[in-house]
């Protein structure tokens, strides 16, 4: 299968799908579930949206039943149990050592303001890095590292 990457997620046909007991929907708290896709897909995992969020659900990784999207530190439960290779870093500095080309990362992050937090994929592309689902578009982005300090980092993984 020929997946697409899911560059916003405010975008149909994911947006509407609903999250968790919350039933929040995926444009409010699916940053995560769409990090993930993202990632498997880069990976060239042949991954379906829906599929990984329903797993995502049954794996217990909605915070507050999905109010607050994913917990930030369960992505790795969703790896292990589909026997995906990951690293996980709670450094940014290791983080961004590790992202060299070929490899795909899931940054965690709180928002400017700490104003709830949001994961998205950043990947380095002939030592430029994009990303994909840091601010909702319709293609990777360029992303600049020192927009995101070591303060407002919580976790990343590497796949």
């Amino acid at each position: 299968m020929n997946r697409k990457f899911i560059y916003g997620q405010c975008i149909d046909p994911v947006s509407q799908l609903r999250y968790g007991r919350s039933r929040e929907p995926v444009s409010k708290v699916g940053c995560g579930i769409v990090a993930v896709y993202n990632a498997l897909v880069f990976k060239g995992i042949d991954a379906h949206f829906p599929d990984v969020l329903s797993e995502m659900e049954k794996l217990g990784m909605p915070w507050l039943s999905g109010r607050f999207g994913t917990t930030p530190f369960s992505l790795k439960r969703y790896f292990r149990e589909n026997n995906i290779p990951f690293s996980n870093y709670i450094s940014l500095k290791k983080f961004r050592q590790a992202l060299d080309d070929g490899k795909i990362g899931i940054v965690c992050a709180w928002n400017k303001g700490f104003k709830g937090l949001h994961f998205y994929c950043v990947y380095s592309d002939n030592g430029a890095y994009r990303s994909m689902n840091f601010i909702s578009s319709d293609k990777a982005l360029d992303f600049d590292f020192s927009e995101l300090t070591a303060l407002r980092f919580v976790t990343g993984y590497i796949l």
